[in-house]
């Protein structure tokens, strides 16, 4: 159980302590003793207290998914099940990417004849002819912004202008693309063959995809680009900004996971994904931040989950998993990213899953819920320094705000709220699957907080 704890303080601290002093000296020692842990660290809520912060110019959380699982999703029916208009609704209506490995395997419905004429062709993914009609009365219904990833490994561009025709069909509230997924993977000629790796491997992988991405462009018209969707940004490191300028990325993208499940899933631990290690791996790339912003161009995380390769059950299902979210997306955020997309591959780590008509929630899907919710569009973000908590104060276009506290410790961490007498408090825990919600009242101006190990406290005060 998520432990949650209201004390009420005495205004003459230590009272009981000096009077039983005057008589039991071995207890004075004690008291004395105990009087030398220092005591809770106290944050004084104020209007203003997230003043000077980040500004939340996009919604923080989107989702990112695959197309086979998108068809899935859909159904067969002429629009989306009403469980998935109403989850994507209470998500806030976040933007979707249609993305993912998939992308760089998706032939627009009649493209591919049958049966293929080439392994290629064969392990191609086609698109239902009724694709976009449907995604059209789902969009119509959730007004969610779409971003749809073109095949640029495969493809040709009469694939592409079948595609772009399709979401423009489709979309109702937005509309952007990517020109492939990963092109930092894409494989190259076999250099370690060669008695020593080529100095220029970068400029050979960047030119071929800009390349590429310069045949699929005038399918786009004017168009807005995200990308280019690299899994290590650290590959294009030194041509990223050329990258930017010649596609006219209208957002930088870019993929991150803490931990990777590709080799063995035996890396992938409840406890790593808890790690100050995972929640914080947005920082290394504050360099992608700077890129953009010299660029004049946002920067998003635009593909992210637990772990890479479709995570692993146990972990990337688990309540822990919810609790890592909130830090992650809250760390990218004070980084300088505008948005964490998470990724739908038909995998453990998916948030939630369509079942026929039904919506099946796991553990994650509460903490994206929550993160929209709690960090709307015109809030503002500013990290506060308090002992042994991570703590984010908020503040809201409309309403008092709220204060986000971590314990990234596995023991119980105090905080003195002043200012407060009455909060909303919700709370994320890495045993318990779900937001567990209170009210607290205190007769004076003070609340003390107890939160409990790894995990996240939401600090709503009362109008």
């Amino acid at each position: 159980m998520v432990v949650l704890s209201l004390a009420l303080a005495l205004c003459a601290a230590g009272w009981s302590g000096e009077a039983s002093a005057a008589t039991k000296p071995r207890e004075r020692h004690a008291a004395h003793t105990k009087h030398k842990v220092p005591p809770p660290p106290e944050v004084t809520i104020t209007p203003t207290l997230a003043a000077g912060g980040l500004g939340v110019t996009m919604a923080p959380v989107g989702l990112s998914v695959e197309y086979p699982v998108m068809a899935h999703d859909l159904g067969v029916g002429a629009c989306a099940p009403p469980a998935l208009i109403s989850e994507l609704q209470q998500l806030g209506s976040p933007p979707i990417a249609l993305s993912g490995d998939s992308q760089d395997e998706t032939a627009p419905a009649g493209a591919v004849p049958a049966p293929a004429q080439s392994w290629e062709a064969a392990t191609l993914y086609t698109l239902p002819a009724s694709f976009w009609t449907q995604l059209h009365c789902l969009l119509t219904s959730t007004q969610d912004p779409l971003t749809v990833g073109l095949n640029a490994r495969t493809g040709q561009a009469s694939w592409a202008a079948q595609m772009v025709a399709g979401a423009q069909s489709a979309a109702t509230n937005g509309l952007d693309f990517s020109l492939g997924n990963e092109p930092d993977l894409y494989p190259l000629p076999n250099y370690s063959e060669l008695d020593k790796p080529q100095a220029n491997e970068e400029t050979v992988a960047v030119n071929t995809y800009l390349q590429i991405a310069e045949q699929l462009e005038p399918a786009l018209g004017e168009s807005p680009l995200i990308g280019p969707e690299l899994a290590r940004p650290a590959h294009w490191e030194h041509e990223l900004p050329r990258v930017i300028a010649q596609l006219h990325e209208q957002t930088v993208g870019v993929h991150l996971y803490p931990l990777s499940t590709c080799a063995t899933p035996k890396a992938v631990t409840i406890s790593g994904l808890l790690s100050s290690e995972a929640a914080e791996t947005p920082r290394s790339l504050a360099w992608v931040v700077a890129d953009a912003n010299a660029a004049q161009t946002p920067a998003i995380i635009s593909e992210a989950n637990s772990a890479s390769c479709g995570g692993v059950a146990g972990v990337s299902d688990s309540p822990a998993s919810a609790v890592w979210a909130v830090r992650f997306v809250l760390s990218a955020l004070m980084t300088g990213f505008r948005e964490v997309r998470f990724h739908f591959s038909g995998g453990p780590y998916d948030p939630f899953i369509v079942n026929g008509e039904e919506v099946l929630s796991r553990p994650l899907d509460s903490a994206l819920v929550a993160l929209n919710h709690w960090l709307p569009i015109g809030s503002s973000l500013r990290q506060l320094d308090v002992r042994g908590l991570v703590a984010s104060a908020v503040s809201h276009p409309v309403g008092p705000g709220m204060l986000i506290l971590e314990n990234e410790h596995r023991t119980a961490q105090s905080v003195i709220l002043r200012g407060v007498s009455t909060a909303s408090i919700q709370t994320l825990g890495p045993t318990r699957a779900g937001a567990l919600s209170a009210e607290l009242t205190s007769p004076g101006d003070r609340l003390e907080l107890t939160v409990a190990p790894n995990s996240v406290l939401a600090v709503s005060p009362s109008s």
